[in-house]
């Protein structure tokens, strides 16, 4: 009886041993199917800039990512026209603030921790005269025919009608919204939480 105690009291030993042990981490298998991409560092930190969708081009146009630090920004457009009041969002618990390049057609939706510190893009809007274009070349002034044949695996159906195309999802892709049958407006981040 006692070397049977005693098994089993080792038993447990070495199995509570086992459970605090790291977990190996398990790769997903790659097919010839899988897209792996890569995000390069646009210099800010702790941002999500997966879409939830393959392609890497819908986090941005030109030389705008969603992700890009405020210092990139400045260095690429200059110091904005105009600024919003900052406010905190309750849906990130981030602080938000609207900077704006009316000139250029280039409005910016940048987020930080409170401190306001360290701020990136995170959502883009052009429109007129913005010329900046996605990876796939579309921008304002793109037909609606442009942008279905540019986008035509990855757009919601669901979401999208004759005067709006959403690339991707609302909760974070690419809407483009018509008029006349041209890209009037393009909004790149997340439209919805």
């Amino acid at each position: 009886m006692k070397f049977f105690l005693t098994t089993a009291g080792i038993a447990l030993i070495i199995a509570s041993c086992n459970s605090n042990k790291p977990k190996e981490e398990t790769k997903p298998e790659i097919n010839k199917d899988t897209v792996v991409t890569t995000v390069p560092d646009s210099g800010s930190t702790n941002r999500q800039t997966d879409t939830g969708v393959s392609e890497p081009d819908l986090g941005g146009v030109g030389d705008l990512v969603l992700g890009l630090s405020h210092t990139k920004v400045i260095e690429l457009l200059g110091q904005p026209g105009s600024k919003d009041k900052a406010i905190e969002w309750g849906a990130d618990g981030m602080m938000h603030q609207n900077w704006f390049y009316k000139a250029q057609g280039i409005s910016l939706n940048m987020d930080s921790n409170k401190d306001m510190k360290d701020q990136a893009v995170s959502s883009i809007t052009i429109t007129s005269p913005c010329t900046f274009k996605t990876k796939k070349n579309i921008g304002i002034g793109s037909t609606y025919q442009q942008v279905m044949a540019a986008y035509e695996k990855e757009i919601d159906k669901s979401s999208s009608d004759k005067t709006k195309i959403v690339v991707g999802s609302i909760y974070g892709g690419i809407i483009i919204d018509f008029k006349n049958d041209k890209a009037e407006n393009i909004f790149i981040g997340a439209a919805a939480e």
